[in-house]
């Protein structure tokens, strides 16, 4: 027996097995829906939705208002994951080049090697404090590859493409006819899409996810939304029943009660801005974003890190990230935190930084009582 020789050159992408009594900010979760996802599991679930194959339709329909799309450009995946692996199947062969602004979700770079796909890697460059697409080097690079692939907003980096380098990029696939993939898994803290402008481009591939905003992680559920044509060739890869009865109905949940879900959203956007003011000024460098999560800076020895290893808080150290040119040295990727979890983050936040005026409890407490947004946040408690 044999496997494809792609497959078997490939490396592994393991997910990483995790205790799930720490605080849990490495992955970008959704810290802030557990008593609306509560309210879900309490009133909304029946056997039925355990034991009976799922139906599609109604999800498909309210994702459609949702999107401004017909139902029939949306493809519902396991995961955003799934879509990934779809996509770059259906559209590229072995030994197709694929630009590759970098870093990127390194999910990608995985899917690329499994199905023989050539990845050119064009790297983000860093301008004062900010991460800038070279959009130039982008454009010549494409023009000898056969797509191109794009994460909007960046993950792990958070930064968001200008809208008219997207302009410019979106136009030259059309021109060139080659797919675009767009990943907006974190399009709901942007509010922006190439959906507003470009919905019908038939080389656009948007790829989306129940799990960031909407809090659905563990429940692995994605979607593309594409040209009617497009999502006819991949439910062809596609399984019947791939995306289980239990995600549909907490993904409707989630769209027909979309108010809380904005209130939650305020809430850590509150907290964000909060986090960012108190490491400005304890002199820890942090790197706003379009996201859910920070980037913050460590030292060399890693001091940072072992602060929150030590107060049981999981983050991402982006140092090894693949592709990423040293731009991610020594920069930790946070969620942001919930309230019940903000003091312990803070705390551990502070004595990372070895910062003199902010040692204590009491110093904390010198800080919330400053802060009256963080008194509402629940940090005082």
């Amino acid at each position: 027996m044999k496997f494809h020789d792609h497959i078997s050159c490939s490396g592994l992408w393991k997910a990483p097995e995790r205790d799930l009594s720490s605080v849990l900010l490495d992955l970008n979760e959704n810290q802030f829906l557990h008593k609306f996802l509560a309210g879900f599991i309490a009133n909304e679930l029946k056997p039925q939705d355990l034991f009976a194959y799922p139906n599609y339709q109604p999800l498909l329909n309210e994702l459609s208002q949702y999107c401004k799309v017909s139902t029939d450009s949306l493809l519902l995946t396991n995961g955003a994951d799934q879509a990934i692996d779809l996509v770059i199947r259906s559209v590229f062969s072995p030994g197709d080049r694929v630009v590759v602004p970098s870093p990127i979700f390194s999910f990608y770079y995985q899917m690329l090697e499994v199905n023989g796909v050539v990845p050119v890697i064009v790297g983000f460059e860093k301008q004062a404090e900010k991460f800038v697409l070279p959009t130039e080097a982008v454009l010549q690079s494409l023009q000898t590859s056969h797509g191109l692939i794009l994460c909007n907003p960046n993950n792990p980096l958070g930064v968001r493409i200008d809208p008219e380098q997207l302009k410019v990029l979106v136009e030259a696939c059309v021109r060139q006819d080659k797919p675009m993939i767009v990943d907006e898994c974190y399009f709901e803290y942007l509010q922006q899409s190439c959906l507003d402008t470009f919905g019908a481009v038939r080389q656009l591939f948007v790829i989306r996810s129940f799990s960031k905003y909407f809090g659905l992680a563990g429940l692995r559920l994605g979607y593309v939304v594409m040209r009617p044509e497009s999502v006819r060739e991949l439910l062809k890869v596609r399984g019947p029943w791939d995306v289980n009865h239990v995600a549909v109905k907490a993904a409707l949940f989630c769209l027909q009660n979309q108010q809380a879900l904005q209130q939650a959203h305020d809430n850590l956007a509150q907290i964000k801005s909060e986090i960012v003011e108190v490491c400005r000024a304890n002199s820890i460098v942090v790197y706003e974003s379009d996201t859910n999560f920070l980037l913050l800076q460590d030292e060399r020895d890693g001091r940072l890190a072992n602060a929150f290893a030590q107060a049981n808080i999981r983050v991402s150290n982006c140092s090894q990230y693949p592709h990423s040119f040293g731009l991610l040295n020594n920069l930790l990727r946070v969620a942001v935190p919930s309230s019940s979890d903000l003091k312990t983050f803070l705390m551990a936040l502070l004595r990372g930084s070895c910062s003199a005026a902010c040692l204590s409890d009491v110093k904390l407490k010198y800080w919330i009582a400053q802060r009256p947004a963080l008194r509402t946040c629940g940090v005082s408690r």
